[in-house]
């Protein structure tokens, strides 16, 4: 009964119920579960029709909308809707388990697992830890990334190179990343435990600073595994902080350091840890209040997908990183991110949206004020964004050969502007340059900038690098029959990655 002084449509019990359920489901008696409604799916083993089925349980006091249910279980409402449909059948262990955990299924009703832990029938020795299915809370994150950088220094890169897996793509990597969007998790469940001191903090943010652009300089006696060891340390510190701003500025150096080991686990070709560590960096810069440079995480994982040639994921990253910073992008991200939608659009040879794109992103790099833009994007100076543009307008010149002079233009602006010291970065400058050369229809003026960054890129011993050369080899094969072409392709199987 409602009591006659309370003007709600709901008692004081249930409004309390209500107010719970936006961020867990209710608690429910016993009998819930022996309800005739789920008998079905439980018979049939079918997780996606018990989703289903349990949303529409007559014992709810609420209606458990598919918005609802979905922000519980860590997923996008189409990506439910498709399990409840049977579109999609769940028949991964660790997302039946997760499911059943957060919807608290008794054990005993469980077909799948009846002790809720890893056994070697289902689990994979050395199997890196699932980093798409986390649920979205500080603990979860932090526990995630203690739990991958273990399972990465346990084993050597040789290992990690022979038993690397695929990489997510399409529904699989996007739908887990628009959780991205929703507001993080209540952190009532944060341990009370010491407070990460502003000394650390200093210290920590010492080390990201100094990684930061690790790549542009070579990266010589850099070590991944020291970059892994600091953030499983810095993981394992976070399980055990009070909720904060001194916690959440640590979450966001935490996500530096994550960005900085999917980019150094990209170079030496581990393109699944890579991937691991950029969703890693996404979900400690949400931990860290910090949507811009989970953007930016975004949008790297963005160039992983087009150098997988995969860009119309690509693109859905770019549009969700564009989506969700709407309202807080700096002019320098909003141009950052317009690059890499031009990517996408120069890979799959749409001329007219990538000179939007591009022109777009011109404009808003204008409008930037350098001393009002964050550190982590210091990088992306008027060197960088001529570069970007002109090996974007390259891969644009494979669909239309108008674009190779135009390309050739912004690539020597680069490189006319770009820092001496950066030593990568112009390796890719001359490479570029070499492929719009070829493209062009000038092989020996191409092999010749080759011939001249090889010494550079014997020292550097780069994984990107190499792939980069590899592509130049691969490109010049029809003029193969030329003497400079033979001696600069031959050259270009002698450079190894470290």
């Amino acid at each position: 009964m409602i009591a006659a002084d309370n003007a709600d449509r709901l008692c004081h019990r249930c409004r309390r119920n209500a107010r719970e359920q936006v961020f867990g489901p209710p608690e429910v008696p016993d009998s819930f579960w022996g309800h005739p409604v789920l008998a079905g799916a439980f018979a049939d083993q079918n997780m996606g029709a018990l989703l289903a089925v349990y949303r529409h349980h007559p014992q709810h006091v609420n209606r458990v909308t598919q918005d609802r249910m979905a922000a519980w279980l860590g997923i996008s409402q189409a990506q439910l809707s498709r399990y409840e449909t049977g579109e999609n059948p769940i028949d991964r262990m660790d997302k039946l388990r997760h499911f059943a955990e957060v919807l608290a299924i008794p054990r005993e009703r469980l077909w799948f697992d009846r002790t809720g832990s890893p056994n070697v029938a289902d689990t994979e020795p050395g199997s890196p830890p699932d980093v798409f299915s986390a649920p979205w809370d500080a603990p979860s994150i932090a526990r995630s990334v203690e739990e991958t950088t273990r399972s990465d220094l346990a084993i050597s890169r040789r290992a990690a190179l022979t038993g690397a897996a695929a990489v997510a793509v399409g529904p699989a990597l996007v739908e887990p990343l628009q959780r991205w969007l929703h507001p993080l998790q209540p952190m009532s469940r944060w341990s009370s435990g010491s407070t990460i001191s502003e000394d650390e903090l200093s210290a920590l943010q010492y080390v990201a600073d100094g990684l930061r652009g690790w790549g542009g300089r070579g990266g010589e006696g850099l070590a991944r595994k020291a970059v892994l060891g600091q953030l499983d340390e810095l993981a394992e510190r976070l399980q055990r902080a009070p909720a904060g701003p001194t916690t959440e500025r640590a979450f966001f150096i935490g996500a530096e350091l994550a960005k900085v080991a999917a980019s150094m686990s990209w170079d030496a070709g581990l393109h699944d840890a890579a991937q691991r560590y950029y969703v890693l960096a996404v979900r400690m810069a949400k931990a860290g209040r910090n949507d811009p440079f989970a953007a930016m995480c975004l949008a790297s994982m963005a160039r992983q997908m087009f150098d997988l040639g995969r860009p119309e994921d690509g693109l859905e990253l770019v549009q969700l990183g564009q989506y969700g910073t709407r309202r807080t992008a700096t002019p320098t991200l909003r141009a950052v991110l317009l690059t890499r939608e031009a990517w996408a659009y120069a890979q799959m040879g749409q001329v007219r949206e990538f000179h939007r794109a591009i022109g777009n992103a011109q404009d808003c790099f204008a409008t930037r004020d350098p001393a009002a833009e964050p550190s982590w994007l210091e990088a992306f100076d008027e060197a960088e964004l001529e570069g970007v543009i002109g090996a974007r307008l390259r891969d644009l010149a494979a669909h239309d050969p108008r674009q190779a002079p135009l390309a050739e233009q912004h690539i020597r602006r680069a490189l006319a502007l770009r820092d001496p010291t950066l030593v990568r970065n112009r390796a890719f400058d001359v490479i570029g340059l070499a492929r719009t050369r070829m493209v062009a229809g000038e092989p020996e003026d191409a092999c010749q900038l080759i011939q001249g960054v090889l010494p550079t890129a014997v020292r550097l011993r780069s994984g990107r690098v190499l792939r980069k050369l590899q592509d130049f080899a691969r490109e010049s094969a029809d003029h193969r029959a030329l003497p400079a072409v033979r001696e600069t392709r031959d050259a270009i199987r002698t450079v190894r990655p470290a």
